[in-house]
């Protein structure tokens, strides 16, 4: 695993954790720093898998493990469910942000953020997205940050969210430049029209064949999926291109139940298949329409059931803070 990649490892009895990956955890340039206790602390960072440590019931568990040296960083926190706070591993200490302690349970709703919508690719990332979910949809820390500051944070993580997913659905095996990204955007929007043609010129030849209403609900429902595909991927492109640059609660809840007709037109497509492969009277044309597509449905729903999850817990958390 790279370095500081949130993983958790639970231990039995009250499961406390290991975790990799530190909100206190930042880089300026090639400059490592630790901004624990307030402080910025030049460190030197190695990765140590939580396997290392065997056996972890209590910090006091830890404490054999603690580096001699000030600098040193494991990159690795440890959740003490017994007390509710959170400690370095390498330094013994607990953390604390403007003199706040930093809860178990908040790194833990951090984490299921953290893990569902980001694929990062070193532990700077994760690290800094940990510090980000506490400081603009964390409860402790909701006084340091402005409402102006909190909505442009969330709007600038909602943007890069949605183009890294836009990114993925159309293809891309990695995040290139902004022209690059609407460029591969933009041509899946083109590629989602000529499937919907596709789709329609299918549906055609069924009806000139007779084919039963099921047959052609179940072209039609893929119509629907890329016709859904194709507004999420336009409204993630006007995002890019906006001079506004906060995100709207309105636009976020809109992106949701987007997100949520895409799963809903995926779930009649898996029915509808079931139901028809059950009778084994599928035409090869459908058929190999239908073998075409799978894979990237199965990708697709996947997709967007993530963003369900990211982008609703945003829109609750700024409601309640009325971004």
């Amino acid at each position: 695993m790279k370095l500081g990649t949130p993983s958790t490892r639970s231990s039995p009895g009250d499961n406390p954790k290991l975790v990799r990956g530190c909100p206190c955890y930042k880089e300026f340039g090639v400059e490592k720093v630790c901004l624990n206790n307030d402080d910025v602390l030049p460190i030197n960072s190695i990765s140590v898998d939580p396997g290392f440590f065997g056996q972890t019931n209590s910090i006091d568990d830890l404490a054999a493990f603690n580096s001699d040296n000030p600098s040193m960083c494991y990159l690795l926190i440890y959740l003490d469910e017994e007390s509710g706070h959170t400690f370095c591993v390498s330094q013994g200490q607990e953390l604390l942000i403007n003199s706040k302690a930093v809860s178990t349970t908040e790194i833990q709703a951090a984490l299921q953020f953290v893990l569902a919508s980001e694929k990062a690719s070193d532990g700077i990332v994760c690290s800094s997205c940990l510090y980000k979910y506490l400081m603009t949809l964390g409860e402790t820390f909701e006084d340091l940050l402005s409402e102006g500051e909190r909505a442009e944070l969330i709007s600038g993580y909602v943007k890069e969210f949605t183009t890294e997913m836009a990114i993925y659905l159309s293809g891309a095996s990695s995040i290139g430049s902004e022209p690059e990204n609407l460029e591969i955007i933009n041509s899946r929007i083109s590629e989602l029209v000529k499937l919907r043609g596709e789709c329609a010129r299918l549906i055609q030849s069924l009806r000139d064949r007779n084919a039963e209403t099921s047959l052609l609900k179940l072209v039609d429902a893929y119509r629907t999926l890329f016709r859904l595909e194709a507004v999420f991927l336009f409204q993630v492109v006007t995002l890019r291109e906006s001079a506004d640059q906060n995100v709207s609660v309105d636009l976020i809840r809109f992106m949701v139940e987007m997100a949520e007709r895409v799963l809903y037109a995926i779930d009649e497509i898996r029915e509808s298949t079931i139901r028809i492969l059950e009778k084994d009277h599928m035409p090869a044309d459908l058929k190999e329409f239908l073998n075409r597509h799978a894979e990237i449905r199965k990708s697709t729903e996947a997709r967007f059931t993530d963003l369900i999850r990211i982008l609703g817990e945003i829109e609750t958390r700024s409601t309640q803070k009325g971004l």
